[in-house]
């Protein structure tokens, strides 16, 4: 029987960007081509050091007038301080949006048309956009089976209610099983300021364009891209262990330990998790891998749903 499934965010927040100098202040601050971001298309991006390391990733949309940058609410403020050294001498305003809208994700066979049902019509690319002035909803997937949708709070309980009539309600964790499963992680506090974007899979997520020109920590991932220097990346695992697992945690091999970190993981009921964690590449292609301290808590690799091209892994020079 297909199931649509629907779930508050309640973890995310958003930070929001206005005025004449937004869209070039960002330009040169993130990832991403912030001049493809439309009322009808929004880009995946992430936001790093001088030295290139991700200090947050995100969705980049537009409501109105004003870009939004929906991440993982424990990453608003750091994020805001960061770019607020930088935006004052620039025509714009830097706000913490979190309490401005209500978040859900809605996904399953029947989501798109769930989403038409309650809104009228239906993104119908990836991180294609419709909105009002009460909401935002975007395709959070190329094939319209997941959505977030943003809402404004007098709008919430309203928007409940439809949902409920199309969907299940579900736990967050299904959502978060489901992003791993896509290969998808968003930084959080634990792992911010550790990973250059493609060891966490971004170049292969479409969230870095290598065509836009100059911004923070650029010459970094151009050259990681380029040169072949990338020894360890975002790959999705299973494990079972009586202890709950957590963002950060250590991952040990057979013949050398701390070979790699958990990155985001959910629990799938029981002992059972699925996780997204940076690995190094040699003992994922060749060794065992368990849970730090827990060797029998085997790790299962699971492909990953999309490609990544060879040239930016670390190459044997002849």
């Amino acid at each position: 029987m297909k199931q649509t499934y629907f779930c508050p965010l309640d973890h995310f927040g958003s930070l929001s960007l206005s005025g004449p100098d937004a869209q070039k202040f960002l330009q040169g601050q993130i990832t991403c081509d912030v001049t493809k971001v439309t009322q009808s298309f929004g880009q995946a991006g992430a936001y790093c050091t001088p030295k290139g390391n991700v200090i947050a990733n995100f969705n980049l949309v537009t409501h109105a007038d004003t870009l939004l940058m929906h991440m993982p609410i424990t990453m608003v403020e750091s994020v805001q301080r960061a770019m607020s050294k930088y935006i004052v001498f620039s025509k714009a305003q830097l706000q913490d949006a979190s309490s401005d809208w209500s978040r859900f994700a809605v996904w399953g066979d029947e989501a798109m048309a769930c989403i038409t049902l309650v809104f009228g019509l239906a993104p119908q690319e990836q991180m294609s956009c419709i909105q009002d002035l009460n909401y935002l909803v975007w395709s959070n997937d190329a094939n319209s089976k997941e959505f977030i949708v943003y809402c404004s709070p007098s709008h919430k309980s309203k928007i409940m209610v439809q949902l409920e009539q199309q969907a299940k309600l579900a736990d967050m964790s299904a959502w978060e099983a489901k992003q791993i499963n896509n290969g998808l992680v968003y930084v959080t506090p634990e792992i911010s300021d550790s990973y250059v974007p493609q060891m966490l899979n971004l170049q292969a997520t479409g969230a870095i364009d290598f065509k836009k020109g100059c911004y923070t920590g650029q010459e970094i991932v151009a050259r990681m891209q380029y040169l072949g220097k990338l020894k360890r990346h975002l790959l999705i695992g299973q494990a079972s262990s009586p202890i709950a697992l957590k963002v950060g945690q250590q991952i040990d091999a057979t013949k050398r330990k701390n070979v790699g970190r958990i990155t985001s993981v959910a629990s799938t009921g029981g002992n059972n998790y699925e996780f997204t964690a940076v690995i190094n590449r040699t003992e994922a292609q060749e060794d065992t891998l368990n849970l730090h301290e827990q060797d029998g808590a085997i790790i299962n690799l699971v492909p990953l749903p999309y490609e990544i091209d060879p040239q930016v892994f670390e190459r044997i020079k002849l």
